[in-house]
């Protein structure tokens, strides 16, 4: 039997972004983003919490993102859910857009 490969997520605030950041996320295909990830319907963005950031110019990933990607990573989390709905997190800054 093999073992399974289980992966943890957290549910935040899509606030947790910048309004640019977030206009990259919904207008740059899916394919061509800076880091792992999909949409969540029209309520977010599903990511992967890279612990590396290291692309350039528009293959880097937005400093933002980034720094919620790190706090994700020191809670254990290999993934976050950026929600509408999602709580605010203190330790990360909450942008209003």
């Amino acid at each position: 039997m093999s073992s399974l490969d289980v992966r943890r997520f957290i549910v935040i605030s899509t606030g947790h972004v910048t309004e640019t950041t977030a206009k990259l996320l919904d207008s740059v295909p899916v394919d061509q983003w800076p880091c792992l990830g999909g949409r969540y319907g029209d309520y977010g963005w599903f990511v992967y919490a890279h612990d590396e950031n290291c692309g350039t110019g528009k293959n880097r990933i937005p400093d933002d993102l980034f720094a919620v990607m790190i706090w994700a990573r020191k809670k254990r989390c290999d993934y976050v859910l950026l929600d509408c709905d999602g709580d605010q997190i203190d330790a990360l800054p909450h942008h209003d857009w």
